[in-house]
């Protein structure tokens, strides 16, 4: 085991050094864009094609409505996100803000993700209603991969060194007294660290990033490795929505809307026993509680209670193996015919249907 460990060392860099402009995807007229916004970005998108074309647009959804609703509605949800934050931070007394624009810019960090559910929720009630929309056929295609997008968010947690659980625990650590923020923990330590993370299977290149020299989170002892609960949370969201799109697929009882208990129930769950790791929560006030875990519990006991009363008042009882996969429903209110593509985008294809007309018009002259 000695020998074992003196290899390691030889072989890895215990103490790595994360340079700060790895956090900088690239600059776009002299503003620095960071990976944490391009990969929060890249999920929605991601997650709004598959959506649109397995779903939307073979039950009459247009892409005019659904592009246009993730703009809006990412801007509703970076919003919203915003300021659950800041409010909570500030009832706390956390975070002091001393100008309006210490409240609106959250480039250093300073972003809720039930804030953003929540507004996000509100922005597509009204949506739905606006472009006349079933809302509980758009909640059962958007739900879970609101929840595959959060999967892909959360690995800007993973470029910023943020979100994380505490300190990696081993048994060396209590044969060095109390622990501070000026403790340089041994290099046998921190090989043991980096064994513990491994059974837990968490890959080398996670591990690496997780070693934290310093941080303002209250849980921050030393330097050192820490829990990457970010990935914790990633991997069993995701475990979640193949579950749950499989289930659906094939098992005619899961209804229209079932969806939005799936989420609430599933991550509801992750994220309460996740929170309980963390060492950045967001407290509710003087009182304590941290605010993510209260959200969690009402998740789950709202997702419960529509799953419940709603199969006893036989509320829209429609199959989502029929209604998603057989095509035998619309996702348009009754009455309303599915939207025409934006003008511009029509004029384009009429272009190029156009120049291919004649081109083959051009060729049997020729003949």
């Amino acid at each position: 085991m000695i020998l074992f460990n003196n290899f390691l060392i030889l072989l890895t860099d215990l103490r790595p050094v994360i340079n700060p402009d790895s956090k900088v995807a690239f600059s776009l007229f002299g503003i620095p864009i960071a990976w944490y916004a391009v990969i929060i970005l890249s999920g929605a998108l991601i997650a709004t094609i598959y959506g649109y074309y397995r779903f939307g647009k073979p039950l009459g959804l247009s892409s005019d409505t659904v592009f246009t609703g993730l703009v809006l509605g990412l801007l509703f949800g970076i919003i919203g996100a915003r300021l659950y934050y800041v409010i909570f931070t500030a009832s706390s007394g956390e975070i002091h803000y001393d100008s309006f624009m210490d409240v609106i810019n959250p480039r250093n960090g300073g972003l809720a993700i039930h804030g953003g559910i929540i507004a996000a929720a509100i922005f597509l009630f009204v949506y739905c209603r606006k472009k006349h929309i079933k809302l509980i056929y758009l909640l059962e295609i958007a739900m879970p991969l609101i929840l595959f997008a959060q999967v892909v968010g959360r690995w800007g947690n993973f470029i910023n060194q943020e979100a994380f659980g505490g300190l990696v625990k081993v048994d060396a650590l209590n044969t060095i007294g109390p622990l501070t923020n000026t403790t340089q923990l041994t290099d046998s330590i921190l090989i043991a660290q980096r064994e513990a993370l491994s059974k837990l299977w968490v890959p080398d290149f996670v591990i690496n990033r997780m070693y934290i020299q310093s941080s303002s989170a209250t849980g921050f002892v030393c330097a050192g490795y820490y829990y990457p609960t970010f990935y914790f949370e990633s991997i069993a969201n995701f475990i979640g929505i193949i579950i749950y799109m499989v289930v659906r697929k094939y098992w005619k009882k899961v209804l229209v809307g079932d969806g939005i208990s799936f989420y609430l129930i599933w991550y509801g769950i992750v994220r309460l026993f996740i929170e309980l790791m963390r060492t950045d929560p967001l407290m509710l006030g003087k009182t304590g509680i941290r605010v993510a875990v209260l959200t969690s519990i009402i998740y789950i006991i709202l997702g419960l209670v529509f799953i419940i009363v709603r199969r006893i008042l036989k509320y829209k009882m429609i199959s989502c193996k029929e209604a998603l996969y057989d095509r035998n429903s619309s996702i348009m209110e009754e009455g309303f015919e599915t939207p025409k593509e934006p003008f511009i985008l029509k004029k384009i294809v009429d272009v190029f249907k156009k120049k291919d007309s004649n081109e083959d018009s051009s060729q049997k002259d020729e003949e």
